[in-house]
């Protein structure tokens, strides 16, 4: 039987068909099994709720119960208001992600249409034409959930990659203005710009045509010189191309300058540093090379202090372990900073020079107590480092204030060889710290470290990202010998416990579930928004998971 999506169609209204749908074919009903077949599913010897999910896509048209959601989401957006999608549209500026927008201007075409605003954001060119013909001064006129001009939109907007350079150039040629600025609520300046380049927090992308869109509004009168754009470039990715590009269009107008103006254009931190040494400190404290070198060839000071910690660079880089760095700064005339006691300890130790770090270390025992020293060894991932301190006895298990140990931080900085070190010296494998109550495990599953999970999986009992990995046998093992963890609970956020952590894999999910079961979870227990675990399942969409909770007193 064909069915037909509306609006009014329901998300949840399905799922409660599929129950009773399933129902019913589990009670030998002749036309539920008829439906089933009839749908064109190809359903397992016993048939589950995925199979019915799947057959009740078909019925709808689509090729599966995610094609079936995303459906439903997109005849969502005909329950939105028009004022509610234009704001949607023109107003994800800051979250760099235009893929709500698109979704919206692909299934609303026309709204493309609704302003200059809209048909500079979405790309529609014939449209700006037709706007500024008829109104010229609407190229300097406001508007929008932002409340700025056409051209702002354009570049912070991301959504055209085509017709963006295009529109900008009409725009401008009708007047736009391109000092345009943003405060972001900090008294940072976004510029158009540094819209066109992005990056920054979050990383955010930079528009498709970011160069063509910089070079466009350099030339119309836009400052190439331009601290935010600069603070964002230093935080993201380590090569010079923006640098460069902005550097070439100042060396044009002959404001490079500006670059060395401690006074005018500070970028940041707490030392007053030009905007040259600011670059360099950032450089240097991530042993971005090619940027210290680049910047160096303009100008920057090698014996400039760090902005945020006041270190001179050169200290900084041996501090860090970062030999090629303070040689860089050493061959640009750096002042080479002499360290002595703890602090020549630690960059001995850092730089593997063993020789050094012993005669430091006979001569005051107690440098090697310092667990400073291990965690930034761990950190920077600097295996043959950590290896001399555990030598020189450096205590695997020495954390910082907030509790953090050398081993989530060789798990932050991804070196499996600095994670095996920590753990044949003793780190303790299921150590919390106290600022985001993680083990090395959980921290390797946020920070995306696949490899570093595989590696501490096996050694882990902490339930939760054991059970968001889906590790079934490791699960079962730990579960055999301390069935209570089952349900461990945790206070602090909306997965209380490990029920709430399921995979977010259908078959992970529901493989995962029956174990904690088996070993005793309650999935009636309610997190801090008062809801069960089989409800939290099911707001994710793992029915057939949720089923089997639901089912758990005859499934035992």
């Amino acid at each position: 039987m064909r069915r037909t999506l509306t609006p009014k169609t329901n998300l949840e209204t399905l799922r409660k068909d599929a129950k009773r749908w399933l129902k019913a074919i589990r009670a030998d009903d002749p036309a539920a099994i008829a439906r089933l077949r009839d749908a064109g599913a190809k359903p397992s010897g016993d048939p589950g709720l995925r199979d019915v999910h799947q057959a009740l896509a078909f019925e709808y048209g689509c090729e599966n119960w995610a094609a079936l959601k995303t459906a439903i989401a997109d005849l969502a957006l005909d329950r939105q208001t028009y004022a509610e999608r234009l704001d949607q549209l023109l107003g994800q500026w800051w979250s760099g992600d235009p893929a709500p927008a698109r979704r919206i201007l692909a299934r609303y075409p026309a709204i493309a249409r609704d302003s200059l605003f809209t048909a500079a954001a979405c790309g529609d060119v014939a449209d700006v034409e037709r706007r500024l013909t008829r109104d010229p001064a609407s190229a300097v006129a406001t508007g929008g959930p932002m409340d700025w001009p056409a051209l702002a939109y354009v570049v912070y907007g991301r959504l055209d990659a085509t017709n963006a350079v295009t529109i900008a150039r009409l725009l401008l040629a009708a007047g736009a203005d391109t000092s345009f600025s943003h405060n972001d609520g900090w008294d940072n300046a976004f510029t158009l710009v540094t819209g066109a380049i992005g990056l920054g927090e979050g990383a955010k992308p930079s528009h498709p045509q970011a160069t063509e869109l910089v070079d466009l509004l350099v030339a119309a009168g836009a400052s190439p010189f331009d601290t935010q754009a600069l603070y964002n470039i230093s935080i993201v990715g380590q090569d010079v191309y923006w640098y460069d590009l902005l550097w070439r269009h100042c060396e044009a107008q002959g404001v490079t300058d500006r670059w060395r103006d401690a006074v005018s254009y500070r970028i940041g931190g707490n030392q007053p540093l030009n905007p040259l040494d600011y670059l360099l400190g950032n450089a240097v404290g991530q042993n971005h090379l090619a940027r210290a070198e680049w910047l160096l060839a303009r100008g920057a000071n090698p014996d400039t202090p760090h902005a945020y910690t006041g270190q001179p660079v050169h200290a900084l880089a041996q501090l860090s372990g970062f030999v090629d760095m303070a040689a860089l700064l050493e061959r640009h005339d750096a002042t080479p900073v002499v360290l002595s006691g703890a602090q020549a300890f630690r960059a001995a130790c850092l730089r593997g020079d063993e020789e050094r770090a012993r005669a430091l270390l006979a001569a005051d025992p107690h440098l090697v107590a310092n667990s400073a020293l291990l965690l930034a060894a761990a950190e920077f991932g600097n295996a043959p480092a950590i290896a001399l301190l555990l030598s020189l006895g450096a205590d695997a298990g020495g954390c910082d204030h907030e509790g953090i140990s050398p081993l989530h931080r060789a798990v932050q900085s991804g070196s499996l060889e600095a994670a095996n070190l920590l753990i044949a010296a003793g780190a303790e494998i299921d150590r919390r710290e106290r600022k985001w109550n993680g083990t090395p495990l959980s921290w390797a599953v946020v920070l995306g470290r696949p490899r570093m999970a595989d590696l501490l999986a096996p050694l882990s009992r902490d339930m939760w990202p054991l059970v968001h990995l889906g590790l079934t046998e490791r699960l079962d093992a730990v579960l055999a010998a301390e069935p209570e963890l089952a349900n461990r609970t945790r206070a602090q956020d909306d997965t209380p416990t490990p029920l709430f952590y399921l995979p977010d894999d259908e078959d992970k999910a529901v493989d995962v579930a029956r174990i904690l079961l088996r070993h005793g979870a309650d999935p009636r227990l309610r997190n801090k928004s008062g809801r069960t675990a089989i409800e939290a399942a099911r707001r994710r969409d793992l029915d057939e998971a949720a089923e089997v909770m639901e089912n758990w007193r005859h499934d035992g």
